[in-house]
């Protein structure tokens, strides 16, 4: 790998590793119309269900959540209206991102992306829950910025006590 190779590949680990740290931020900051903005027109957002059998091999199930871009918009805009069941009072969460792995894909303008994650949430007078597990993302550039092309979360829980109202 040539020096330009490595600074090049550098520099494109740090604008990744730069729009997941303030898209966690922004998460965090409950922001949720500015997070809409990082999202590509056609954003897949998907939580399989993890089911363990005999061997310990994560089974397929079917998915908790897939989300398109209409779907997320609609879920941040009910949260806003303070109408949200599972999300009153208003979760305070503190997104951690950590092992982060950018790999280029055959279009110059998408990048795949594997991160681990732990969120904690609390809310007022409840109950916390410290929520961790990795994501695999496509990163789009668009008109110059990276959005969020895809997004598949796997949750390290296959007991879910509530409804899940927060973004991970």
């Amino acid at each position: 790998m040539t020096v330009e190779n490595v600074v090049a590949s550098s520099a494109l680990y740090r604008e990744v590793e730069d729009f997941l740290f303030r898209e966690a931020h922004i998460l965090d900051e409950h922001r949720f119309e500015d997070w809409l903005r990082l999202l590509t027109d056609d954003i897949e957002y998907v939580m399989p269900l993890r089911e363990y059998v005999e061997g310990n091999v994560p089974a397929a199930g079917h998915p908790i959540m897939r989300d398109d871009k209409e779907m997320l918009t609609i879920r941040a805009r009910k949260d806003a209206t303070g109408y949200s069941h599972v999300e009153l009072p208003v979760s305070m969460t503190c997104h951690l991102i950590s092992n982060v792995v950018v790999d280029p894909t055959d279009d110059p303008d998408e990048v795949d992306v594997k991160s681990a994650f732990a969120v904690r949430q609390a809310r007022k007078l409840r109950d916390e829950a410290w929520w961790t597990g990795r994501r695999h993302d496509r990163l789009r550039r668009v008109d110059g910025k990276w959005k969020l092309a895809r997004r598949v979360i796997h949750l390290d829980a296959t007991i879910l006590p509530r409804g899940i109202g927060i973004y991970f």
